[in-house]
């Protein structure tokens, strides 16, 4: 049984390290935008800053809500307004002459 449980273990492990990392890249970012650009045409003419800030707004809530699932709209708007940007306008801007070129 133990053998059993320790090969489990080791098998989840493995796969927990061949995760692709959570925060946000070029390539995600580049991602998001084409589709928000599809759903919301009129957003393609915003500057990086301005689509940065969008993104990391979202990217804030997404993370505070993953941490309280349960947590009232005002408590989990609260906690995103306590977390750090990621998303940088550096990136999008890459991510936009990246949209820009295909």
């Amino acid at each position: 049984m133990f053998h059993a449980v320790k090969y489990v273990y080791e098998s989840f492990m493995r796969r927990e390290e061949r995760k692709v990392p959570d925060g946000p890249t070029v390539s995600r970012v580049t991602g998001q935008l084409r589709y928000i650009f599809e759903e919301r045409p009129e957003l393609a003419g915003a500057s990086a800053a301005e689509l940065a800030g969008w993104l990391s707004r979202e990217d804030r809530m997404a993370r505070a809500r993953e941490h309280d699932p349960l947590g009232s709209k005002e408590d989990v708007e609260a906690a995103a307004d306590r977390l750090d940007d990621r998303v940088t306008e550096a990136m999008v801007a890459e991510a936009l002459q990246k949209i820009r070129r295909t």
